[in-house]
């Protein structure tokens, strides 16, 4: 369920740096983002169990002119979820379906999650994660847009750009809040925070 979003996020960490050799693109371009791309994501019972896949990513609008974003959004198709636990076929059916149920992502209402970018600036240092990058942008799922920055590790070449990143952010801020009640057992508690890891690849032009 972490999937979303994510994020989503990261792709636009690509368009606010320079390329490798110290060269700077003249004008406007657009970034493709190599088929294939996908988010990976786990969500955790409070037992330390975990329900894990996957979900596409669908680019748009993604602007780099230089070393500056000049805006960008990639959508995230909420069919597109897959379950990728070790479970019997009928099993992760039945899971898809739940996350795709109002009880998650509802995907009736809201067929995709949105990750709008506003900027990508570099650190001062890398982390101890490797980033060297922050993305600083905003997430909309289930109708809500709130702010959320990714720190993520980015390189550009003069043919391609690759962003690699693994965060969580908390899905009860924008209100899916299904088996968090503290009253539950722990083998039925989902925790709030969703995990999200992306390795993407995007060609230049």
């Amino acid at each position: 369920m972490r999937t979303i979003m994510t994020a989503v996020c990261f792709c636009m960490a690509w368009m606010g740096c320079k390329k490798e050799n110290g060269s700077i693109t003249v004008g406007e371009e657009d970034l493709v983002v190599e088929t294939g791309s996908l988010v990976s994501w786990k969500g955790y019972l409070e037992t330390g169990y975990f329900n894990s896949g996957t979900v596409e990513m669908d680019a748009e609008e993604l602007r780099l002119k230089g070393d500056e974003i000049r805006g960008g959004e990639i959508r995230i198709p909420v069919y597109s979820i897959v379950v990728t636990n070790d479970l019997p076929p009928a099993q992760k059916l039945e899971l898809t379906h739940h996350l795709q149920s109002v009880d998650f992502f509802n995907l009736a209402l809201y067929p995709h999650v949105v990750y709008s970018v506003t900027s990508a600036q570099k650190m001062s240092s890398v982390d101890a994660n490797g980033n060297n990058y922050l993305i600083t942008g905003s997430l909309q799922l289930l109708g809500k847009s709130l702010p959320l920055d990714i720190p993520a590790n980015v390189t550009i070449t003069n043919t391609h750009v690759t962003v690699a990143t693994k965060f969580t952010f908390d899905r009860t801020r924008w209100g899916m809040t299904y088996a968090t009640d503290a009253s539950l057992p722990a083998a039925e508690r989902i925790k709030n925070d969703i995990e999200v890891e992306l390795n993407l690849r995007a060609t230049r032009f």
